[in-house]
């Protein structure tokens, strides 16, 4: 009878081992979904704020700047102008001989923004994708954006909404009967044997107006959780083991285990030195935060956006600028010339109490702001006035500000003149494009004459050969470099003693 008992109880716990794992899986898969989608609309948003002021609309230097926007793209396929609804013309297409009438749109935003879903292209109707606009401005977003969503053979169905759930951006499988759950994010709340899965995520109530929701159906009963569950039940009675297990279980998802590593101190920080190229003497260090989960690595731009989704980028924010006070101060004090550059979110530059924080920690250690460059990192909304404010107060109080990513689509002259950064950083994909590429040659040059223009640093990353080093120092002896060439991020206790 025992046995029994502990065999069926064993059966139980592994059924709910396996729909936990599937819990899991939907957690997992809409927490990528959404920093993925995310990632697409910051980049669409980005372009077409970079391009909406353009001093004469389709002429050949505007056609160029559309170009090297779209050069600097992962996600857009293309960029064009409008005219009282009519395409005139596009990075691709260049200026078209007569406009061309655009469809009529899917839906249109709150904000404003105009959206087409699986249009046809209005150049060639045998390319279909999605077109979003604002103002005098079109993006057409590649068709392989959303590749690899859901996962193959993952048998999971999935949409991407609006807040409302009134809109759809993206299908996947079935969905015509997949909706939000009537309390919002709270996501669903299945029964605990319920063999179909749901769960859905949203963007922060001040984000994108973007939610994720998907399932997946369960109807297994004897996986290899619940065999191994029932034969150490009719064994050793699994009842309290199968407890156990689903308390362990319940504690496992992705979010929980960031959650827990931000909070709990489980995010490293890691150090790449920037040095100058004229002399290779070392300049300072980047703080890179890294974490590790599960015996693997987590690429932080996975984690940090899924943070930030989760309202934990204040948190990661601090830890990283604490920790990397705590670990340099020793060099810092002796080197006074050096410096730590640390990447802020919006979400820090929206916080009142910021730049108290940067004062106390920098205070505590014995150093002063001119030891720290804050990093303004991509898809900071620099339009927004009490973000201006609070880096140009931090800038009266010492602090460097260097502005990340420097031509990658977001970083326009419009907000580099209006900050007085003191040093801008080239983005790695031009590096890259050295003796590869003529336009990302033709930028590099370009943004070194505009460094010398408006006498503003330069720092370059992404170098990594001896060639690319040399093209850089015949053009910009004063420049400062980052990349392996240089030094590879390594943890404290690994800095090379200079």
């Amino acid at each position: 009878m025992m046995a029994t008992l502990g065999f069926l109880a064993g059966v139980l716990a592994g059924r709910l081992v396996e729909l936990d794992q599937v819990d899991d899986r939907l957690a997992g898969h809409n927490s990528r979904l959404l920093a993925h989608a995310l990632r697409v609309v910051q980049e669409s948003h980005r372009l077409m704020a970079a391009a909406t002021h353009a001093a004469a609309d389709c002429s050949e230097s505007d056609i160029a700047t559309l170009r090297v926007l779209l050069f600097n793209s992962t996600f857009i396929r293309d960029i064009g102008r409008i005219q009282d609804g009519m395409l005139t013309c596009s990075a691709a297409w260049g200026k078209l001989p007569e406009a061309l009438q655009l469809p009529p749109p899917a839906f249109t935003l709150r904000s404003g923004l105009v959206l087409w879903v699986g249009a046809a292209n209005i150049v060639d109707s045998r390319i279909t994708g999605d077109m979003a606009a604002s103002r005098d401005v079109v993006v057409f977003t590649a068709p392989g954006a959303f590749e690899g969503f859901p996962e193959p053979g993952s048998g999971i169905d999935a949409k991407i909404v609006t807040r409302d759930g009134t809109h759809a951006y993206r299908r996947y499988g079935r969905t015509h009967d997949l909706h939000l759950p009537a309390e919002g994010n709270d996501g669903y709340r299945a029964g605990a044997f319920a063999p179909e899965r749901r769960a859905s995520a949203c963007a922060p109530e001040s984000g994108a107006d973007i939610c994720v929701v998907s399932r997946l159906r369960s109807d297994a009963w004897f996986q290899w959780p619940a065999m191994v569950l029932s034969v150490a039940g009719a064994l050793a009675l699994a009842f309290l083991a199968g407890l156990c297990v689903m308390w362990r279980l319940h504690a496992g998802s992705v979010k929980t285990d960031l959650r827990k590593a931000i909070l709990g101190g489980g995010i490293q920080v890691h150090y790449q030195p920037l040095r100058q190229l004229a002399t290779r003497r070392l300049a300072g260090f980047e703080a890179l935060a890294r974490w590790r989960t599960r015996g693997r690595d987590v690429p932080p731009n996975l984690f940090v956006p899924l943070a930030e989704a989760m309202g934990l980028g204040r948190d990661l924010s601090r830890h990283v600028t604490s920790q990397a006070l705590r670990d340099l101060h020793g060099r810092l004090r002796k080197n006074p010339a050096l410096y730590v550059s640390i990447n802020v979110s919006a979400a820090d530059l929206k916080d009142a109490e910021y730049r108290n924080f940067l004062l106390d920690a920098v205070s505590e250690r014995g150093l002063t702001p001119a030891n720290v460059a804050l990093e303004i990192t991509e898809g900071t909304p620099l339009s927004d006035g009490h973000v201006l404010a609070m880096v140009k107060t931090l800038r009266a109080k010492g602090f460097k500000v260097f502005i990340d990513d420097f031509g990658t689509g977001h970083s326009n002259l419009n907000y580099l003149a209006e900050m007085q950064a003191d040093a801008i950083k080239l983005d790695r994909r031009f590096t890259h494009a050295i003796g590869v590429e003529a336009a990302g040659t033709l930028i590099i040059d370009h943004v070194i004459a505009i460094s010398r223009e408006l006498r503003i640093s330069l720092i370059i990353e992404g170098i990594e050969t001896e060639e690319q080093a040399r093209y850089l120092l015949a053009r910009q002896p004063a420049a400062v470099g980052q990349g392996w060439l240089f030094g590879r991020p390594v943890p404290i206790g690994d800095i090379a003693s200079e």
